[in-house]
């Protein structure tokens, strides 16, 4: 028998209470049966998985300044002690879905929910990237997103260089599969341009 363990409750404490599993993941959405010899999974779509969508917003804030200026990957941070509870809900990882920006438009975005490894965050924190080149900041904007779909865990790296190289690979898997079923369907949600006031 094989045993793969996904702890309730994962911290550093407990990992040696698993240490007799042949694997051991954050989430059952990272589980592969294929990788145990079992029929894969049909319900991954262009190198996502769909997922029960969540919705989110608030004003976009400055965050840690390494997007741009260390990554050169512009993120739009959201105010993560308004998003407490709905991040408690919601495992490590890379997603992808829709961004609403309501006097700008709607956007592909990839999206990493977590501590981030490379960067020893703190906190859990949300950073959306917006796959689109815009010519100006919008810092206080209220930014919506849907998120509709999973890529992968949470990883660290040994360097910055294979850290952005698997960001830009993200990027590519979101474009690609948010113009397939289920992922379009959600582009024209009214919650990415209805101001929350008017909800």
């Amino acid at each position: 028998m094989k045993v793969v363990a996904v702890p309730s409750i994962p911290s550093k404490i407990a990992r040696a209470l698993y240490s007799g599993a042949d694997s051991v993941l954050n989430s059952l959405l990272d589980f592969r049966p294929e990788l145990w010899g079992l029929p894969p999974f049909q319900d991954w779509v262009g190198k996502a998985l769909p997922i029960e969508p969540w919705y989110l917003g608030g004003p976009v804030i400055k965050g840690f300044g390494r997007g741009s200026k260390v990554l050169g990957i512009p993120t739009a941070n959201l105010p993560t002690a308004a998003l407490g509870s709905q991040l408690s809900q919601h495992v490590c990882g890379i997603y992808l879905g829709w961004a609403g920006l309501s006097n700008r438009g709607v956007y592909k975005m990839v999206m990493s929910v977590g501590w981030n490894p490379f960067f020893d965050n703190a906190a859990k924190t949300v950073e959306p990237w917006l796959l689109h080149d815009f010519p100006d900041d919008f810092y206080g904007e209220e930014l919506r997103l849907i998120v509709v779909g999973y890529i992968r865990p949470e990883a660290n790296f040994s360097s910055l260089e294979l850290l952005i190289e698997r960001i830009h690979e993200d990027a590519e898997i979101a474009k690609a599969a948010l113009d397939l079923l289920p992922f379009s369907s959600y582009q024209d949600d009214k919650f990415l341009t209805t101001p929350l006031a008017k909800q």
